[in-house]
């Protein structure tokens, strides 16, 4: 595994800013979120504001430091790109899901068949599991 880390900067420098960096990234996200959301027309968002200000927060936050000082910074930008959407896993999949689309609409049949199927299924394990 290669380290992302600059050969200047040691190993438990490089770890603790990842951290901190990472908790300041949440601290941002944690009060920016609700307010972006409420202006754009989600204005019961804001209840989320007191869990924010409290032992949730507060636990979240620490939760991200300690997960940034862990796994470095490189898959830290990774998770948090996920969560943003930048990340490229988004557009793959959104690939992926025209690649789908597009087969279902050619087989519609086989669409309905496997969907059924696959709904037998799941309806199969769970009353055999609850038996």
């Amino acid at each position: 595994m290669t380290d992302d880390r600059p050969p200047e900067v040691r190993w438990l420098h490089y770890r603790l800013a990842v951290a901190f960096c990472s908790a300041f990234v949440a601290c941002v996200m944690l009060l920016l979120v609700p307010l972006i959301l409420a202006i754009a027309g989600l204005p019961e968002v804001v209840v989320i504001y007191p869990f924010v200000f409290s032992k949730w927060g507060v636990a979240a936050i620490l939760s991200v430091a300690t997960l940034g000082f862990v796994v470095g910074g490189e898959r830290m930008a990774n998770f948090f790109a996920i969560i943003w959407g930048t990340h490229r896993f988004w557009s793959e999949l959104e690939e992926w899901l025209y690649e789908v689309g597009d087969w279902l609409d050619e087989h519609k049949t086989v669409a309905g068949f496997l969907a059924v199927a696959f709904s037998l299924l799941v309806v199969g394990v769970f009353w055999y599991s609850f038996r």
